[in-house]
Parts: C-alpha cells; sequence; structure tokens
C-alpha cells in the first residue's frame, strides 16, 4: 500500500489522516503537509489515525514535535482514532500523556473547538476588563 495523507475540513478544523504505515520516511511528509498548513495561518489540526497501518516510535516522536510547535504559535494538535495495534504503541510510547488523544475524529474536532471557544471568551474578557479599568479611571479623573 502507497502512503497517503488526506486532507479535510470538518467544522472549520483542518484533519488530516495519513493512511498506510507511518514511519521515519512518512513521517517527513506529515511534517511538510503540517508546516504547509501553518503557513497558510491554519493551527489546528486533527490528526486521524484510522487508516494509519502501522506506526513506529519516530512516528510518535514527530507528532509530539508538531504539537510542541502548533502550540508554539497558539495552536493545537489532536490525535485521534487510533486502530489497535497503533493505540497500543501510542500507549506505550507516552504520548497520550503528552499529547492530546481522543477516541474518534468527532471528539477531536470537538475538543478544538471547546478550545477556540475559551480563548475567543478569554480576549472578550480581557478587553471588558480593559474597558472597565479605562471607565473607572475616567470616573475618577472628574
Amino acid at each position: 500500500m502507497q502512503f497517503k495523507i488526506h486532507s479535510s475540513t470538518q467544522r472549520g478544523i483542518t484533519v488530516l489522516q495519513p493512511e498506510g504505515a507511518l514511519d521515519e520516511t512518512t513521517s517527513a511528509e506529515l511534517v511538510k503537509e503540517v508546516s504547509e498548513l501553518m503557513e497558510q495561518g491554519q493551527d489546528l489540526i486533527v490528526v486521524d489515525l484510522a487508516k494509519t497501518s502501522t506506526a513506529t516510535s519516530h512516528a510518535f516522536r514527530t507528532l509530539l514535535m508538531l504539537s510542541k510547535r502548533l502550540v508554539s504559535v497558539g495552536g493545537r494538535l489532536v490525535v485521534c482514532a487510533a486502530q489497535h495495534s497503533v493505540a497500543g504503541a501510542l500507549s506505550l510510547s507516552g504520548l497520550a500523556r503528552l499529547c492530546c488523544v481522543r477516541d474518534n475524529r468527532r471528539e477531536a474536532v470537538n475538543e478544538l473547538l471547546v478550545e477556540e471557544r475559551i480563548d475567543r471568551l478569554a480576549v472578550l474578557v480581557a478587553r471588558l476588563l480593559l474597558r472597565g479599568e479605562e471607565r473607572r479611571k475616567a470616573v475618577e479623573a472628574v
């Protein structure tokens, strides 16, 4: 089977689905794909492993590195839908403790949508607090 990365958008979130074995060589393709998405300003990404037949420790290191890279620019990566053998290796690798892992694509997308809403709410609260402080200072000045 030839390795491919399927790309789609679900509710505004980019979903990448590697098909085939995810190893040292094919992980480089995933890095390239995520890098291109980041250059386009997309920083909320789901990696759906439902069609990934096998994954090496190098693949898990790559996923962790991508997750850290996205977090450094205010984004996030969620891994989901790992099949039985890949899920076992994912657990043994410790990646599940270091990176957000969900059981299926729906949960992964919802995870990112919740994060996005929380971030927007935090910005709104900060603006409201700033306006309140400005109004308080204006009243004191009168």
